[in-house]
Order: structure tokens, then sequence, then C-alpha cells
């Protein structure tokens, strides 16, 4: 549910030393960048980033006419929320749109049950190293034989563009995933195609970044993903690390979301069809028909 922003860590007397907390756009330490700090009470106070060469890794200069205590998080001044046509813009949606996404999910599926156990999970501290994900899964808090779909939003990479439908992501970065579990997805896929036959969909290991996926698959779940083609990751315009990059809304296509939710909530349905591979049937029809062939002997 985080979002990368900065946070106070100490007051020098004349301004305040903010440090990154995840994957930050360089250019914001490099060119400024206006931003606000919240309170205990989510009241929000208007303060800027400036430019400062005597911080440390990640350490940037926050002026702020209020007092900013140290703890006190920082994040860009950019609207919360926009949609225009196709469009849905966000501050932060990375990863609020997936929550919202398990949510619009969970609330179909109160209307029409599934017959499997259905949890929705939402996480802290995945920006700085998957962190509530990771306790969840090594502590057991679900049963674990549970099919794990992390949902998120993922950079746009070369063979994915949006508005040609969610992602059924692969892998990530740092590990590649399970085939039973995207087996699930495969056969909601499937039945939503049967429904529409312009449904869209695309499938890809989106490496840009590492999701919670991976936290649960390093401790033993059978884990997929599915993603939301992102524009202006992290709020970077260009690249995270461009130091000649801006500061913008991230942005995904409100098709991509709304096929990505009706994707999430088909695949409840599908536990109980696993075993029911389209790629094994076809397989199998090709070599019924070929084994003999292949038995002969010239």
């Amino acid at each position: 549910m985080d979002h990368p922003g900065y946070e106070i860590i100490r007051d020098e007397k004349g301004f305040y030393v903010g440090k990154s907390l995840g994957g930050v756009p360089r250019a914001a330490a490099i060119k400024g960048a206006d931003c606000f700090s919240f309170d205990q009470e989510n009241n929000r106070h208007p303060c800027r980033i400036e430019p400062w060469g005597e911080g440390g890794e990640g350490e940037v200069k926050v002026v702020s006419e209020i007092k900013l205590d140290v703890g006190t998080p920082i994040t860009f001044n950019l609207p919360d929320f926009s949609l225009l046509d196709n469009q849905i813009e966000m501050r932060a949606l990375d990863d609020l749109a997936g929550c919202a996404s398990i949510m619009a999910s969970l609330i179909e599926l109160k209307r029409e049950p599934a017959a499997a156990d259905i949890f929705g999970i939402f996480t802290r501290a995945e920006e700085v190293g998957l962190v509530g994900a990771g306790l969840i899964a090594a502590e057991q808090t679900i049963p674990s034989n549970t099919f794990v779909v992390s949902v998120e939003t993922s950079s746009v990479i070369p063979g994915v563009e949006q508005g040609m439908g969610p992602v059924i992501r692969t892998g990530d970065a740092s590990y590649t995933f399970d085939a039973e579990a995207e087996q699930i997805l495969t056969l909601a896929k499937n039945s939503l195609l049967s429904e529409n036959p312009g449904f869209k969909w695309q499938r890809q290991l989106m490496a840009a970044g590492s999701c919670e996926a991976t936290a649960f698959a390093v401790n033993g779940f059978s884990t997929t993903g599915v993603a939301f083609p992102l524009g202006n990751w992290h709020n970077a315009t260009t690249k995270i690390p461009d130091p000649n990059g801006a500061i913008g809304m991230e942005y995904i296509s409100l098709d991509d979301f709304l096929n990505g939710t009706d994707l999430i909530f088909t695949s409840a349905s599908m536990i109980s069809s696993k075993a029911a591979s389209p790629v094994k049937e076809r397989l199998y029809r090709v070599q019924g028909k070929l084994k003999n062939r292949l038995k002969r002997q010239t």
C-alpha cells in the first residue's frame, strides 16, 4: 500500500534532512521538487526539496515553514486522482490500483461466492524490500497451499503496451513464478475470451522491479501475478535514475484496470478446474495423432 517518498531523519537548524525510501526519482534531488508532509491527523503541509550537495546517500534538503518531526513522511505535491477518457492518473497508482482491484474483486465475490477460500492481502513497506509481504509469508499467516496472485502496477517495458490488457505476470526482476498458479489465470482468461472475444490480455515477465509474489515464492508458496502496465513509474517521467528527468503523475489504462479486475474475479472460480490445462490437452491431441508415426521403422 506504500509509495516511494522521503522520511525526515534530522533537523539541520534551518532546514530538515529527508532520506529516500524506495525508488525515488533522482531528478527530484538534482532539480528540486514541490512536496508536502503529513501530520498525525493526515493533514498536508507544503514543503520543498531543494538541491543539496552535502548529504549522504539518498539524503535531500527539505525546506518547510512548519516544524517537522523525525519520521515525518514527505511525498510529491501532485494531484490525488484524475480520470480523463481512458486514462487513470494518480500520484500513487503503484500500488493503490492493485489494492482497488482486489477490493472490487472481493465485493463481486461477496455477491457471487466462489467454491474456495479467498483472501485479500494488503501489505506495507513493499518499496523498501517487500517487508510486509515477507513477514506474512514467513509467519504462514495464510495456509501454505494457497495460490498467491500478486496484483499491482508495473512499469511498461518492451513487449508490453498500455491499453492492450492486464499482464499475466510470469515473473519479476528477482524470481520466475509458478506455472500451476498461472494456470488459474489462464483458465480465467479463456473463460472471459469465450464470453467476449475482444477481451484483451498480455503475458510477460515484468522485470523492471520486484513484487510481493517473490516474497511468497521464496517462502514456498505457489505464486503468479497480474500487472497493470504503468507509465511514469514512481513518478519519474523518464527513468528513476535519470538526473535530467522530471516528476509526474503515474498513469494506467482504465480498460486494463477493468479487464484485470474481471480476470482476478473470474480466477477465483477456477481453483477447482486448475488441472484442466488447455496446453496439456492440446499436446495430448497432437501426440495421439503422431505417436504411431514416430514409432514406424524406416
